[in-house]
């Protein structure tokens, strides 16, 4: 079996949930060819940043879906949901001011580079780059117990972890359900092998590993679908992507089909990626 008799037999498998998966895909593509860069503050910014780097993690895993690589898909996946608390939690309150930590951030680690490796960079570079970090340093610095300090990341102090930054932007249960157990992929924690050997089959009085295990491949799906179309939702609330309902209407007929295939554990339409996976 080639590569693409493949990547057709799983798509067949899973019909119904590429089905929502395309057909969302589909319109935000189209709609962000049209889409209009013009930003008239950090918050239009920031959403103009977030949305489409939103939807290449989204496209990437479906295609890794497609050919059941689900362990890179689990990684990218992480990535779209940390992207959802990010987008949440940014929209949330003052968003203004927390868009401008979250690009001014950028000269923050701009600076970090150029001090560790000043070759790298043209002595005008690391002029401007000072320059920079002297306007945006402020908005990181902070006193606590032990004194003045500086933030580690961008959402510090108001969220010191990321779980902080998850239940501060009200969905700590897709902290607990998908980013946690997916993090252990990322990590290439030994629960990154479940799939593998919770699905082995006995060959020839040997346990064969199923390596290539398409066992996550709805569940990555649904999560990546609800993940992104909560991005949209939130980034639509400054800058509409499209005119009309239709985006709406897409959202809503995947979220109906993905809940009806929710576990009773999970929060209604969020799948619990903690779960042990089957075939």
């Amino acid at each position: 079996m080639d590569e693409e008799q493949y990547k057709t037999m799983i798509v067949e498998k899973y019909q119904g949930d590429f089905d929502h998966c395309y057909r969302l895909h589909q319109f935000v593509q189209a709609a962000l060819v049209n889409n209009k860069w013009f930003t008239k503050n950090h918050h239009d910014a920031a959403v103009l940043y977030i949305r489409p780097r939103a939807f290449k993690a989204y496209d990437s895993v479906r295609r890794l879906c497609e050919v059941a690589a689900c362990e890179d898909a689990a990684v990218v996946l992480r990535s779209l949901v940390n992207l959802r608390a990010v987008a949440r939690w940014i929209s949330l309150v003052d968003p203004e001011k927390r868009s401008k930590k979250y690009l001014g951030w950028y000269w923050i680690e701009r600076n970090e580079r150029a001090t560790e490796s000043p070759e790298k960079f043209s002595a005008a570079e690391i002029a401007n780059i000072q320059a920079r970090f002297d306007v945006e340093k402020t908005q990181f610095e902070f006193t606590n117990k032990k004194g003045n300090a500086f933030a580690k990341t961008w959402y510090q102090p108001e969220a010191m972890t990321i779980f902080d930054l998850f239940k501060q932007a009200g969905i700590e249960e897709v902290y607990q359900n998908a980013y946690r157990p997916l993090s252990a992929t990322e990590h290439s924690d030994v629960m990154a092998y479940l799939p593998m050997f919770a699905n082995a089959k006995m060959v020839d009085g040997e346990t064969k590993l199923e390596v290539q295990s398409d066992a996550n491949v709805a569940k990555y799906l649904q999560a990546a679908f609800l993940s992104f179309a909560d991005i949209l939702r939130t980034c639509d609330m400054t800058i509409p992507l499209a005119e009309g309902t239709e985006l709406r209407d897409v959202v809503i007929a995947g979220m109906e089909f993905y809940k009806s295939k929710s576990l009773p554990k999970a929060v209604p339409s969020e799948p619990d990626l903690s779960d042990p996976p089957k075939e």
